[in-house]
């Protein structure tokens, strides 16, 4: 089965690190072979649903209409693929999440709310949402600004 990586790139200011919570509802848009599109599906890495005919089991599943066999998105591990985008990252495409697809192709990610950010002195901001590609907010103990900026994303075959 085909497999994708997701790739980030941001600016950070004053943010050692930029971390997807545990529960992360990663957000699609996917198209079939016919070009049918599904926009904004979820994919969480709790969701464990098993496959129709297999005893394998994927994060995501669905069927096509007019499809005999189901198509599902499944979150793998990858070699050298992290979910943790660094300081030392800013600046520069890093791949945070490995999937594992059938039946579909995945055309877009819809950055969400469920990020974690640790500021360079060690204050956690939860539930960052990243839904406009930046997201700044203030570090009272470093008394100093944090903000991602400028967030692209690629997603290729791996």
């Amino acid at each position: 089965m085909p497999t994708y990586v997701l790739s980030i790139k941001a600016e950070l200011e004053n943010v050692a690190s930029l971390l997807p919570l545990n529960n992360v509802m990663w957000k699609f848009d996917i198209v079939n072979a016919s070009s049918e599109r599904k926009e904004g599906v979820t994919v969480c890495a709790t969701d464990e649903l098993e496959l129709s005919g297999s005893r394998g089991h994927a994060n995501f599943v669905m069927k096509w209409p007019g499809e005999k066999h189901e198509s599902y998105i499944k979150i793998v591990h990858v070699k050298k693929v992290t979910p943790q985008y660094g300081a030392e990252d800013s600046g520069s495409m890093k791949p945070i999440l490995g999937l594992e697809c059938r039946g579909l192709e995945i055309e877009r990610w819809i950055p969400g709310d469920d990020f974690v950010v640790e500021s360079t002195s060690g204050v956690i901001f939860e539930n960052v949402d990243l839904t406009e590609n930046d997201w700044a907010d203030y570090d009272e103990r470093n008394d100093e600004s944090v903000s991602i900026t400028d967030l692209e994303y690629r997603i290729e075959k791996h």
